[in-house]
């Protein structure tokens, strides 16, 4: 017998159902439609965090029924992989007159200021593989970014990602209650988030420059 259990909701299969399903779709009479679903989802969880987004809440908030939801969504976990790629298509490339290694830094920089615009959804992130249309839209300009500034394929793809580590990585403590705390009671002065990111982002290229010199 075929084995037709459903896709885990982000997984690579997943998504290819998703987009073949929503290429079908057509607009319903009510108005309803997926992308609105999402961005009233995504300002609920921006004001009152994860823990407020419920089926029952968000249809609340569009003013319909819980079925009507069930239409474009099968579960809450469906939609968190959906806001997550979508806030992740809120990313402004860097522009390409830029040399590969300031677009690599640029991008970077510009993934953070994207998700600390949204800190209530970062948990989301660790759900589900980040394997959307506009998720791997960004790994792919990262990825060309990095052989453009001149890294061998064999150096960019893990440098690529131990840099997505880095920034995900300092999002998540920057915006948690321990990295609050730690700010909180330290004794000397410290610079601020941003600035301990930038100097984090610019040792990481260096170190990775002096261990993979450019042509």
């Amino acid at each position: 017998m075929a084995d037709t259990a459903p896709s885990r909701p982000g997984s690579a299969a997943w998504w290819e159902d998703r987009v073949e399903r929503d290429a079908r779709t057509r607009p319903r009479a009510d108005g309803l439609t997926l992308t609105r679903i999402v961005e009233v989802a995504l300002a609920l969880v921006d004001c009152e965090g994860l823990d407020a987004l419920t089926v029952r809440r968000l249809a609340t908030d569009l003013e319909t029924g819980s079925a009507s939801l069930y239409r474009h969504i099968a579960s809450r976990d469906e939609l968190l992989v959906l806001m997550v790629d979508h806030v992740l298509g809120e990313i402004v490339f860097p522009v390409e007159s830029l040399s590969g290694s300031a677009r690599v830094a640029g991008l970077a920089t510009e993934l953070r200021r994207v998700l600390m615009t949204h800190p209530k959804l970062l948990p989301a992130l660790a759900a589900a593989p980040l394997l959307g249309p506009n998720a791997m839209r960004g790994a792919e300009r990262g990825l060309i970014d990095m052989t453009e500034a001149g890294f061998d394929p064999i150096a960019a793809v893990p440098a690529y990602l131990a840099l997505i580590d880095y920034v995900l990585g300092t999002g998540y403590f920057d915006t948690s209650s321990a990295g609050q705390e730690f700010r909180d009671i330290a004794e000397f002065e410290s610079p601020t988030v941003d600035e301990v990111f930038e100097f984090g982002l610019v040792t990481f290229l260096a170190g990775l420059e002096a261990r993979f010199p450019l042509p």
